[in-house]
Protein backbone atom coordinates (compact mmCIF):
# COMPACT_ATOMS: atom_id res chain seq x y z
CA UNK A 1 0.00 0.00 0.00
CA UNK A 2 1.20 3.40 -0.83
CA UNK A 3 2.82 4.79 2.34
CA UNK A 4 0.46 7.94 2.37
CA UNK A 5 -2.64 5.89 1.59
CA UNK A 6 -1.68 3.80 4.78
CA UNK A 7 -1.39 6.79 6.70
CA UNK A 8 -4.34 8.64 5.95
CA UNK A 9 -6.30 4.70 6.81
CA UNK A 10 -4.57 4.99 10.26
CA UNK A 11 -5.62 8.85 11.01
CA UNK A 12 -8.62 8.18 13.09
CA UNK A 13 -6.57 5.97 15.68
CA UNK A 14 -3.38 8.34 15.88
CA UNK A 15 -3.47 10.57 18.85
CA UNK A 16 -3.31 14.47 18.65
CA UNK A 17 0.25 14.60 19.03
CA UNK A 18 0.92 11.73 15.92
CA UNK A 19 -2.26 13.46 13.86
CA UNK A 20 0.09 17.33 13.48
CA UNK A 21 3.12 14.94 12.60
CA UNK A 22 0.61 12.94 10.16
CA UNK A 23 -1.10 16.24 8.64
CA UNK A 24 2.52 17.65 8.38
CA UNK A 25 3.24 14.92 6.18
CA UNK A 26 0.11 14.21 4.00
CA UNK A 27 0.72 18.38 3.25
CA UNK A 28 4.35 17.79 2.41
CA UNK A 29 5.00 14.55 1.37
CA UNK A 30 8.16 15.38 -0.48
CA UNK A 31 9.87 16.98 2.21
CA UNK A 32 9.94 12.91 3.77
CA UNK A 33 12.28 12.05 0.94
CA UNK A 34 14.26 15.48 0.35
CA UNK A 35 14.88 16.20 4.89
CA UNK A 36 16.95 14.62 7.71
CA UNK A 37 14.73 13.39 10.30
CA UNK A 38 16.01 16.20 12.37
CA UNK A 39 14.49 18.88 9.72
CA UNK A 40 10.98 16.39 9.17
CA UNK A 41 10.94 17.47 12.90
CA UNK A 42 11.67 20.85 13.29
CA UNK A 43 9.30 21.35 10.17
CA UNK A 44 6.40 19.45 12.12
CA UNK A 45 7.00 20.91 15.44
CA UNK A 46 7.65 17.80 16.73
CA UNK A 47 10.52 15.37 18.31
CA UNK A 48 12.98 12.94 16.51
CA UNK A 49 11.36 10.44 18.48
CA UNK A 50 7.91 11.15 18.25
CA UNK A 51 7.95 10.66 14.24
CA UNK A 52 10.05 7.42 14.92
CA UNK A 53 7.21 6.27 16.96
CA UNK A 54 4.35 6.97 14.18
CA UNK A 55 6.67 5.32 11.46
CA UNK A 56 7.12 2.49 13.93
CA UNK A 57 3.02 2.35 14.39
CA UNK A 58 2.54 2.16 10.95
CA UNK A 59 4.53 -0.91 10.58
CA UNK A 60 7.95 0.92 9.40
CA UNK A 61 11.05 -0.58 11.57
CA UNK A 62 12.07 3.25 11.80
CA UNK A 63 11.99 6.98 9.66
CA UNK A 64 14.81 4.99 7.52
CA UNK A 65 12.53 2.41 6.52
CA UNK A 66 9.38 4.64 6.25
CA UNK A 67 11.36 7.05 3.97
CA UNK A 68 12.79 4.37 1.82
CA UNK A 69 8.92 3.73 1.14
CA UNK A 70 8.35 6.98 0.12
CA UNK A 71 11.23 7.04 -2.32
CA UNK A 72 10.18 3.62 -4.15
CA UNK A 73 6.44 5.29 -4.03
CA UNK A 74 7.84 8.61 -5.63
CA UNK A 75 9.95 6.55 -7.89
CA UNK A 76 7.37 3.84 -8.91
CA UNK A 77 4.93 7.19 -10.20
CA UNK A 78 7.88 8.37 -12.27
CA UNK A 79 8.43 5.22 -13.83
CA UNK A 80 4.79 4.69 -14.61
CA UNK A 81 4.59 8.13 -16.74
CA UNK A 82 7.84 7.58 -18.29
CA UNK A 83 6.83 4.13 -19.33
CA UNK A 84 3.21 5.85 -21.11
CA UNK A 85 5.54 7.87 -22.72
CA UNK A 86 7.75 5.31 -24.25
CA UNK A 87 4.81 3.34 -25.01
CA UNK A 88 2.41 5.83 -26.79
CA UNK A 89 5.44 8.00 -28.22
CA UNK A 90 3.04 10.98 -27.95
CA UNK A 91 2.18 11.05 -23.89
CA UNK A 92 4.34 13.22 -21.86
CA UNK A 93 4.63 14.10 -18.07
CA UNK A 94 2.74 16.93 -18.55
CA UNK A 95 -0.30 15.49 -20.23
CA UNK A 96 -0.73 12.76 -17.40
CA UNK A 97 -0.30 15.72 -15.15
CA UNK A 98 -2.85 17.76 -16.73
CA UNK A 99 -5.20 14.97 -17.44
CA UNK A 100 -5.48 14.24 -13.75
CA UNK A 101 -5.47 17.81 -12.22
CA UNK A 102 -9.06 17.89 -15.28
CA UNK A 103 -10.00 14.52 -13.41
CA UNK A 104 -10.24 16.34 -9.75
CA UNK A 105 -11.80 19.43 -11.20
CA UNK A 106 -14.27 17.73 -12.58
CA UNK A 107 -15.38 15.68 -9.65
CA UNK A 108 -15.13 18.99 -7.79
CA UNK A 109 -17.54 20.71 -10.31
CA UNK A 110 -20.14 17.60 -9.99
CA UNK A 111 -19.67 16.89 -6.34
CA UNK A 112 -20.40 20.77 -5.24
CA UNK A 113 -23.27 21.78 -3.88
CA UNK A 114 -23.85 25.24 -6.16
CA UNK A 115 -26.51 26.03 -3.59
CA UNK A 116 -24.67 26.06 -0.32
CA UNK A 117 -21.90 27.87 -2.57
CA UNK A 118 -24.60 30.94 -3.42
CA UNK A 119 -25.26 30.65 0.23
CA UNK A 120 -21.76 31.14 1.43
CA UNK A 121 -20.84 33.86 -0.95
CA UNK A 122 -24.38 35.63 0.27
CA UNK A 123 -23.05 35.05 4.33
CA UNK A 124 -19.06 36.16 2.73
CA UNK A 125 -20.91 39.49 1.68
CA UNK A 126 -23.35 40.30 4.57
CA UNK A 127 -20.88 39.31 7.39
CA UNK A 128 -19.60 42.66 9.67
CA UNK A 129 -16.11 41.26 9.65
CA UNK A 130 -14.40 38.00 8.25
CA UNK A 131 -11.84 36.31 9.31
CA UNK A 132 -9.54 33.99 7.15
CA UNK A 133 -7.83 30.75 8.15
CA UNK A 134 -5.13 28.47 7.09
CA UNK A 135 -2.22 26.78 8.77
CA UNK A 136 1.11 25.66 6.77
CA UNK A 137 0.45 24.50 3.32
CA UNK A 138 -3.38 25.54 3.65
CA UNK A 139 -2.60 29.37 4.63
CA UNK A 140 -1.28 29.75 0.81
CA UNK A 141 -4.93 28.72 0.02
CA UNK A 142 -6.69 31.74 2.84
CA UNK A 143 -4.17 34.21 1.54
CA UNK A 144 -5.40 33.86 -2.03
CA UNK A 145 -8.79 33.89 -0.60
CA UNK A 146 -8.07 37.13 1.37
CA UNK A 147 -5.82 38.93 -1.60
CA UNK A 148 -8.92 38.17 -4.09
CA UNK A 149 -11.79 39.28 -1.66
CA UNK A 150 -9.59 42.51 -1.08
CA UNK A 151 -9.51 42.87 -4.96
CA UNK A 152 -13.16 43.09 -4.63
CA UNK A 153 -13.84 45.39 -2.00
CA UNK A 154 -14.34 43.07 0.91
CA UNK A 155 -12.89 43.46 3.92
CA UNK A 156 -11.03 40.72 5.40
CA UNK A 157 -8.58 39.23 8.44
CA UNK A 158 -5.81 36.94 7.43
CA UNK A 159 -4.85 34.58 10.25
CA UNK A 160 -1.90 32.03 9.12
CA UNK A 161 -0.72 32.00 13.07
CA UNK A 162 -2.19 29.85 15.54
CA UNK A 163 -1.96 32.20 18.35
CA UNK A 164 -3.79 35.19 16.52
CA UNK A 165 -6.44 32.62 15.51
CA UNK A 166 -7.01 31.96 19.22
CA UNK A 167 -6.68 35.67 20.23
CA UNK A 168 -9.81 35.99 17.39
CA UNK A 169 -12.32 33.42 18.40
CA UNK A 170 -12.71 35.86 21.91
CA UNK A 171 -13.01 38.23 19.51
CA UNK A 172 -15.32 37.82 16.57
CA UNK A 173 -19.20 37.57 18.12
CA UNK A 174 -22.56 37.88 16.38
CA UNK A 175 -22.56 39.02 12.43
CA UNK A 176 -18.78 37.50 12.12
CA UNK A 177 -17.74 35.07 9.85
CA UNK A 178 -14.59 32.54 10.19
CA UNK A 179 -13.85 31.00 6.91
CA UNK A 180 -11.76 27.79 7.83
CA UNK A 181 -8.99 26.39 4.93
CA UNK A 182 -7.60 22.74 6.47
CA UNK A 183 -6.71 19.47 4.42
CA UNK A 184 -7.65 17.12 7.22
CA UNK A 185 -8.20 19.79 10.21
CA UNK A 186 -5.59 18.18 12.37
CA UNK A 187 -2.69 20.40 12.13
CA UNK A 188 -4.56 23.33 13.78
CA UNK A 189 -6.83 22.89 16.76
CA UNK A 190 -9.77 23.91 14.84
CA UNK A 191 -12.95 22.20 17.06
CA UNK A 192 -11.71 24.47 19.37
CA UNK A 193 -11.64 27.82 17.57
CA UNK A 194 -14.63 26.46 15.91
CA UNK A 195 -16.38 25.88 18.93
CA UNK A 196 -15.38 29.12 20.66
CA UNK A 197 -16.39 30.97 17.44
CA UNK A 198 -19.88 29.43 17.60
CA UNK A 199 -20.65 30.28 21.54
CA UNK A 200 -19.54 33.85 20.83
CA UNK A 201 -22.52 33.48 17.72
CA UNK A 202 -20.02 33.65 14.87
CA UNK A 203 -20.40 32.08 12.05
CA UNK A 204 -18.12 28.95 10.56
CA UNK A 205 -17.51 27.82 7.56
CA UNK A 206 -15.33 24.38 6.73
CA UNK A 207 -13.32 24.00 3.35
CA UNK A 208 -11.80 20.59 3.66
CA UNK A 209 -10.56 17.35 1.91
CA UNK A 210 -11.97 15.22 4.77
CA UNK A 211 -15.04 13.80 4.27
CA UNK A 212 -15.07 12.41 8.21
CA UNK A 213 -14.37 15.84 9.79
CA UNK A 214 -14.41 15.93 13.43
CA UNK A 215 -16.35 19.56 12.45
CA UNK A 216 -19.56 18.61 10.55
CA UNK A 217 -21.94 18.70 13.88
CA UNK A 218 -19.89 22.59 14.45
CA UNK A 219 -19.71 24.57 11.17
CA UNK A 220 -22.45 26.15 9.90
CA UNK A 221 -20.95 25.41 6.11
CA UNK A 222 -18.64 22.65 5.44
CA UNK A 223 -17.73 21.91 1.51
CA UNK A 224 -15.56 19.22 1.11
CA UNK A 225 -12.85 18.93 -2.22
CA UNK A 226 -11.51 16.18 -3.70
CA UNK A 227 -7.73 15.37 -2.42
CA UNK A 228 -5.66 14.54 -5.54
CA UNK A 229 -2.50 13.82 -3.33
CA UNK A 230 -4.22 10.40 -2.89
CA UNK A 231 -4.32 9.70 -6.63
CA UNK A 232 -3.43 5.91 -7.38
CA UNK A 233 -2.93 6.66 -10.53
CA UNK A 234 0.14 9.57 -9.76
CA UNK A 235 0.88 10.44 -6.45
CA UNK A 236 2.58 13.33 -4.58
CA UNK A 237 0.55 16.30 -6.39
CA UNK A 238 -0.44 19.18 -5.19
CA UNK A 239 -3.87 20.08 -3.22
CA UNK A 240 -3.51 23.17 -3.29
CA UNK A 241 -4.06 23.53 -6.91
CA UNK A 242 -7.81 22.42 -6.37
CA UNK A 243 -8.50 24.87 -3.57
CA UNK A 244 -7.21 27.32 -5.87
CA UNK A 245 -9.44 26.41 -8.37
CA UNK A 246 -12.18 26.05 -5.74
CA UNK A 247 -11.49 29.87 -4.79
CA UNK A 248 -11.76 31.31 -8.28
CA UNK A 249 -15.59 29.24 -8.26
CA UNK A 250 -16.68 30.77 -4.95
CA UNK A 251 -15.27 34.06 -6.48
CA UNK A 252 -17.54 34.62 -8.97
CA UNK A 253 -20.60 33.74 -6.63
CA UNK A 254 -19.52 36.80 -4.48
CA UNK A 255 -19.08 38.95 -7.00
CA UNK A 256 -22.44 38.09 -8.54
CA UNK A 257 -23.99 39.13 -4.89
CA UNK A 258 -22.01 41.85 -5.13
CA UNK A 259 -22.82 42.91 -8.30
CA UNK A 260 -27.42 42.81 -7.47
CA UNK A 261 -26.45 44.61 -4.62
CA UNK A 262 -25.52 47.25 -5.97
CA UNK A 263 -27.60 47.21 -9.02
CA UNK A 264 -30.46 47.16 -6.64
CA UNK A 265 -28.95 50.29 -4.42
CA UNK A 266 -28.74 52.06 -7.87
CA UNK A 267 -32.65 51.42 -8.69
Amino acid sequence: MNPLELLEKQLPDLTKSEKIIAEYILANPMSIIRYSLTQVAQESKSSNTAIIRLCQKLGYKGYAEFKFSMSRAALSDTRSVTAKDSDSGLRTSMTDIVEQYVSYLNRMAAETDMGELRSIAALICQASRVAIMGSNRTGFSASQLSYRLSKLGVANHLLTDQVLMKDYMEIFGPNDLCLIFSITTTTCDYKEISQRLKKNGAQVILFTMNTSTPLKKICDHIVCLPRISYSKKMGFLDDQAIFFVFIEVLLSEIAAVLNHHNFSESQ
